[in-house]
């Protein structure tokens, strides 16, 4: 059975790491077989307010975007044909990690 840790310390009081938890209910004969941790690699991703959107002038299936991520307008570039201006979406910053080991970086 799978077993969400949010769900369970609604339940139980808990102040240790996921980790630490699996150790002891193996330890009470509770076998806990794997801990997933979702969205561990994921790092520097924020939302952002599309601000403005154009086509790609060089690339019929991409579109360009001003993109407001609080602190600054960045620009990227997106293959996705479902956005808007208004829209609230995850934004990758230059130097954020994404499952798979996949790095993003600023690029010219």
């Amino acid at each position: 059975m799978k077993v969400p840790f949010n769900w369970l310390i609604e339940y139980v009081d808990l102040d240790k790491d996921i980790n630490e938890v699996a150790e002891k209910l193996t330890l009470t004969g509770s076998k806990v077989e794997e801990v997933i941790e979702k969205g561990k690699e994921i790092d520097r991703v924020v939302t952002g307010k599309i601000i403005k959107t154009e086509k790609h002038p060089n690339a019929d299936k991409l579109t360009v975007c001003q993109i407001d991520v609080k602190d600054e307008v960045i620009q990227i570039v997106t293959g996705a044909d479902n956005i808007k201006e208004g829209d609230i979406v995850p934004v990758a910053l230059h130097g954020s990690s994404l499952p798979g080991g996949v790095k993003i970086k600023k690029v010219n």
